[in-house]
């Protein structure tokens, strides 16, 4: 059974975080959590939009397909991120008159992952009583649309090997600031973090980075056999932080 949504959810969603209680209490009241597993669609880029996202629990991952019929992976969504927010300031007459779509697919890739659903029409009547809430949300945008921009210049000027190494670094300096949290929430020292996790797939990881499974195998194997990191399933040990820098520039 899920759990009951609360303003304090609410509040570590970047675009509602210096809202004040009543005014989580508005959003709240017509919001509401849902569960999904692995491999469950939340929505179609050719579905009706009735609002957007923010993961709560799990990831979940956008992507498009091809006229070819291949997938590629624009973001994966980790806990407290939104997604498909851009119709409501987009195509805002729209969504008034329910003629939008999501832009883009949307799945779950681990089990019971949570979601916020904050429906379109009762988000926009709160704004257009509430007028700075929309400056507040596009400040998100526009570090969202940063994010994608890096992204394509990383696919377009950085080879496999580049690539790869740079997401690694960027996982293992996640990791270290979650390790970090933790320590001044309990006070304790934590030994320093040498090694990630893999949260998705290596398919779906190749098809992120922009190449397919067989390269990024082999890249990873390159990686290894020059000593650089340590590869044991998911789990992916740093050996040579240096040279990984290095290889990301």
């Amino acid at each position: 059974m899920l759990n009951k949504l609360e303003n304090k959810d609410l509040k570590n969603i970047f675009l509602f975080s210096e809202l004040s209680e009543e005014e989580l209490n508005e959003i709240r009241s017509f919001s509401h959590l849902k569960k999904f597993d692995k491999g469950e669609i939340l929505s179609f880029d050719s579905e009706p939009y009735s609002g957007f996202y923010c993961t709560l629990d799990g990831a979940v991952k956008l992507y498009k397909i091809s006229s070819e019929g291949k997938e590629h992976i624009l973001h994966i969504i980790y806990p407290y991120n939104t997604f498909a927010e851009v119709p409501i300031f987009e195509n805002y007459g729209e969504v008034v008159k329910n003629n939008a779509t999501y832009p883009l697919n949307a799945m779950a890739i681990e089990d019971n992952t949570v979601v916020i659903i904050i429906p379109a029409r009762p988000l926009l009547n709160f704004l257009e009583n509430n007028p700075k809430l929309y400056l507040k949300m596009l400040s998100t945008l526009s570090k969202r649309l940063r994010f994608l921009n890096n992204h394509i210049e990383n696919l377009t000027l950085l080879d496999v090997k580049k690539r790869l190494s740079k997401y690694l670094l960027e996982k293992l300096k996640e990791a270290e600031l979650n390790k970090e949290n933790i320590e001044k929430k309990k006070g304790i020292k934590l030994k320093k973090i040498n090694s990630i996790e893999l949260s998705i797939s290596k398919n779906d990881l190749s098809s992120h980075l922009g190449t397919i499974l067989e390269t990024l195998s082999r890249t990873f194997k390159k990686l290894q056999d020059e000593k650089i990191i340590e590869v044991d399933s998911k789990k992916i040990t740093i050996l040579d932080f240096q040279k990984l820098k290095e290889i990301s520039k």
